[in-house]
C-alpha cells in the first residue's frame, strides 16, 4: 500500500468497514483513509455474528470510539436501496435511529458488545453531517451551519442533545431546509 504513489489526501474510503484491530486503525490513520460504517448491521446482526465469530473477533466489531480517537473521519449511513419503513426495514436507514445505535450500541436482542466503543451524541451527529460531507468532498458547502454554506438543515421533534437516549431513535424531521429553501414541512 502506498508504495508506488501516495494515496494520502485522496480520500480513499473503507466501505462496510466493520472489523478493525489496532493495526488496521493505525494503518488507516497513516494512509489518511476514511471509514464508512452501517450501524444497522451491528444492531440487527450482532447477536448472530457473535455466535459465529466468537468473543475475540467480536472485540473488533465496529470499534467506533477507537476510530474517532485515532482521528479517522468516520461516516455513518446505510446501503438500503428500497424505501420500506426507515426503522423497521431489513436495513434501517433513518439517521436518528442510526445515531441511537452508535450511542447505545444496543443490538436487536438488547445485548451490547464492546460498550467502551459507544460514541457521544456529538460524535454520532458528526458521522451523519460534517464527516459525511467530507467523504463526498462537500465539507466546504455542507455538513455544518456556517456562513457561505448551503444552509441545509432540519428542525427536529426533540432536542437531540438533551432528550433521553431512548428518545433519540424516534426523532423526526418537522421541517427540512435545503439551499435556504423549505422543501419539507410536517
Amino acid at each position: 500500500m502506498d508504495r508506488e504513489e501516495s494515496i494520502r489526501g485522496r480520500r480513499f474510503t473503507l466501505i462496510h468497514s466493520n472489523f478493525h484491530n489496532e493495526h488496521s486503525i493505525r494503518k488507516a490513520k497513516e494512509l489518511e483513509v476514511l471509514v464508512d460504517v452501517q450501524p444497522a448491521w451491528y444492531h440487527l446482526d450482532g447477536p448472530a455474528l457473535a455466535e459465529v465469530l466468537g468473543p475475540e473477533r467480536m472485540k473488533t466489531f465496529q470499534p467506533l470510539k477507537s476510530l474517532f480517537d485515532a482521528g479517522l473521519v468516520v461516516a455513518g449511513g446505510t446501503d438500503h436501496m428500497i424505501k420500506f419503513d426507515a426503522r423497521t426495514s431489513i436495513n434501517p436507514y433513518h439517521p436518528f435511529y442510526g445515531m441511537w445505535m452508535t450511542i447505545t450500541r444496543e443490538t436487536i436482542t438488547g445485548e451490547v458488545f464492546n460498550p467502551e466503543q459507544r460514541l457521544t451524541r456529538e460524535q454520532a451527529l458528526k458521522m451523519w453531517t460534517w464527516n459525511a460531507a467530507y467523504h463526498s468532498f462537500d465539507e466546504e458547502v455542507k455538513g455544518s451551519i456556517e456562513p457561505g454554506k448551503l444552509a441545509d438543515m432540519v428542525v427536529i421533534s426533540k432536542d437531540y442533545l438533551t432528550c433521553t437516549e431512548a428518545e433519540i431513535r424516534d426523532i423526526e424531521a418537522l421541517t427540512t431546509v435545503v439551499g435556504g429553501k423549505v422543501v419539507y414541512q410536517r
